[in-house]
């Protein structure tokens, strides 16, 4: 543990919350270039404070008040730092504060979550905010394992990390539950670690307990369906107009790379209409309020315009008040199976798989580049898109081919 620290003690005041013509009197905590405020709970008139010297001026009986209770302060919060040092333990600006507020324990897990819920839970998709609450689940399971009901933040370390990671492997299932595999169990410590990275901005710990953790994700091949299984869908003919519905809406998504969530909040005020005559759909992705990476916009081709327009003046879709009158993605799901069972298909088919067929069979092995394939998904990296750009062996096979022909009068002349 480091044995010399930097500390310094400021007063100044936070003239913006001035109220009566008087203004709150903060004191600045510095531990190592990092610092907290920290509120006397006084306010005082602006001309009866010297900023440069941090004094109070004149003599009145509420000004020698205020002198008597910066005194104090003064000498608690350098107490509180020097009996850290005496009892050897984590000197940060955070600690500090908490022995001047009475709150020695410091913060615990559960505090750190719920923290993040209530301010950070409204900057986050539904479906991310459904993803931490799993985590957090799975963290009151494995610290009730452990006898424990919570854990203060400066306890966690790289061995809760790690065990906490087996016991998520080793985990029995509850009923309807799929096991953790290495990729679900990743996903869990990634979300851990973003809230303990909230910690460290604050303070609450002053080592990083993923410092020599990696998370290492086991890359699969992303199912799609090649330009023969689509030729199979746009064949099949369905009876059930609901069922017609799913295969139709899943088409649409191959062609425009649209999720389920986007397609279900599909309207014609999403719809653009360029100085060339060309539709393109313009949307944000809900992933969080920062909305400005993650506007993307799709050309609308022939083959996906002619489901908007068979779709969106339907009784169903005028009531629902979207283009396509969706229904559950449980009920497309179940629908998919008995469609991929009809067409032919072997393989599982989800309504994702669309967006992957968009990816890869449509864009990217027709020449698009991996930037607009990108754009067009709503990623704000393309770091992203690169788990669609493997290249398949048919289109190596194709490509090759026409190199052979290149290749082949060039030889015939040597020969």
């Amino acid at each position: 543990m480091k044995s010399q620290h930097t500390f310094a003690l400021s007063f100044y005041l936070k003239r913006e919350n001035e109220l009566n013509g008087k203004a709150p009197i903060y004191a600045k905590i510095t531990v190592d270039g990092k610092y907290l405020r920290l509120a006397v709970k006084r306010s005082v008139e602006p001309k009866f404070w010297n900023q440069r010297t941090q004094r109070l001026l004149g003599n009145t009986p509420e000004i020698i008040s205020l002198r008597e209770k910066l005194r104090q302060v003064t000498n608690e919060i350098n107490g509180a730092y020097d009996e850290l040092r005496y009892q050897k333990k984590a000197i940060t600006a955070q600690a500090i504060k908490s022995k001047v507020e009475g709150d020695e324990e410091g913060k615990t897990l559960m505090y750190l979550i719920k923290y993040h819920y209530e301010h950070q839970g409204a900057l986050l998709a539904k479906g991310t905010i459904k993803n931490y609450y799993s985590t957090e689940r799975f963290l009151k399971e494995f610290l009730q394992k452990k006898k424990l009901k919570d854990i203060q933040l400066m306890a966690l370390d790289f061995r809760f990390i790690t065990e906490f990671a087996v016991y998520l492997r080793k985990k029995e299932p509850d009923r309807f539950q799929r096991p953790c595999t290495n990729n679900t169990v990743m996903k869990h410590l990634e979300r851990l670690q973003k809230l303990t990275g909230i910690a460290l901005k604050f303070g609450w710990i002053i080592t990083d307990p993923f410092l020599n953790h990696k998370r290492l994700m086991v890359r699969k091949d992303r199912e799609c369906l090649d330009m023969d299984e689509i030729s199979e869908l746009w064949s099949l003919e369905i009876e059930n107009e609901q069922v017609m519905l799913v295969k139709e809406m899943f088409l649409f998504s191959c062609y425009t790379g649209l999720s389920y969530n986007e397609i279900s909040r599909l309207t014609n005020d999403y719809i653009r209409r360029e100085a060339d005559g060309s539709l393109w759909i313009e949307m944000i992705r809900q992933k969080t309020l920062n909305t400005s990476e993650l506007k993307f916009h799709v050309p609308l081709l022939p083959e996906s315009l002619g489901f908007i327009e068979k779709y969106e003046h339907s009784t169903a879709s005028l009531a629902q008040g979207t283009i396509f009158a969706t229904p559950s993605n449980q009920y497309m799901n179940r629908c998919l199976k008995i469609i991929a069972r009809l067409a032919g298909i072997n393989k599982r088919l989800t309504f994702h798989i669309a967006r992957h067929t968009f990816a890869t069979t449509i864009t990217l092995e027709n020449g698009v580049s991996l930037e607009s394939v990108a754009h067009m998904l709503g990623h704000s990296s393309t770091r992203t898109t690169q788990i669609y750009s493997k290249v398949k062996k048919k289109k190596v096979a194709s490509e090759m081919n026409l190199v052979k022909q290149k290749l082949h009068p060039v030889i015939l002349k040597i020969v």
